[in-house]
């Protein structure tokens, strides 16, 4: 055996221990990042998550800004919940976490536009911890959008949803930029801008249905059912936001039609399966 020979095999069996090592410390570190991030959460935003139950009762503590808070607490429940749900076969949870990953960097992105990257930097402490948790996800490979399984009335319907959606952004963004109000000083046009841009992301997402598609086809719906809710049961101008009462009953219209076109094709697709597992084969006809 030559002495080149030797030197191969030793750095191929070194390089192959490092990579089983790694893999081995990978899983754990998942878990401890994503269980610590998960405290993190419910303890920084506790607060703020409530608010999708606590704006909706009477004498409410901040009557002119339901709206927003309401959709603060959803989308942030929301984001909680797609990290909570990967402390439990991960592997099937991918839709979950391109739902997390989707929201924060929207989040990041949006605020660089719309009031800086200084302002932005304080969400750093979002988005490092979700994409560590990307790095080590079991089935990081498929958190990469793919088409494999893209079904064209599905895209169809969720690109109809995130076009309105970005419509409406539109109009959170120019809030944002030209008043003077409570909502401009406390954020709440920014993170409108985001949240409707994140809803448009979690429908575009679930419409291609990666493993664990679920999450994001009903967290785009929940969402967007939320703040047609909350435009029809306060629609006065004081809130900031709305989407009126034609915009609210269209918005809960989407909302039902994408989830009841989710699952239609998802079932067909199973049927297809199993029907496909159960034809015999050419030997097995013999």
């Amino acid at each position: 055996m030559s002495f080149a020979s030797t030197t191969s095999g030793a750095g191929n069996r070194v390089r192959g221990t490092v990579e089983h090592s790694a893999h081995r410390a990978r899983k754990p570190a998942f878990y401890f990042i994503t269980a610590a991030f998960l405290a993190f959460l419910l303890f920084a935003l506790r607060e703020s998550m409530v608010m999708v139950g606590t704006a909706w009762t009477d004498g409410y503590a901040f009557p002119v800004h339901r709206v927003h808070h309401m959709m603060i607490g959803g989308m942030l429940t929301v984001f909680a919940a797609t990290i909570a749900v990967q402390l439990y076969r991960p592997a099937k949870r991918v839709g979950a976490l391109q739902a997390a990953i989707a929201f924060a960097i929207s989040a990041f992105v949006l605020t660089v536009v719309a009031s800086g990257l200084a302002a932005a930097g304080e969400i750093l402490v979002f988005v490092i911890p979700v994409l560590a948790i990307a790095a080590l996800h079991p089935a990081r490979r498929q958190l990469v959008p793919s088409l494999e399984r893209v079904d064209s009335r599905l895209i169809a319907l969720a690109g109809i949803g995130a076009i309105a959606m970005a419509t409406v952004a539109v109009g959170e963004y120019a809030s944002h930029a030209t008043l003077t109000n409570e909502h401009v000083t406390f954020g709440h046009f920014e993170f409108m801008l985001f949240a409707t841009v994140s809803i448009g992301l979690f429908a575009l997402l679930g419409a291609l249905r990666p493993t664990g598609w679920r999450a994001l086809v009903y967290a785009a719906a929940a969402m967007a059912v939320l703040f047609a809710a909350g435009s029809l049961a306060f629609p006065g101008v004081e809130q900031g936001s709305s989407l009126g009462t034609v915009g609210a009953l269209a918005a809960v219209a989407w909302a039902i039609i994408f989830v009841g076109l989710a699952e239609y094709v998802d079932r067909v697709d199973s049927i297809g399966a199993e029907s496909a597992d159960s034809e015999p084969t050419l030997t097995e006809s013999a």
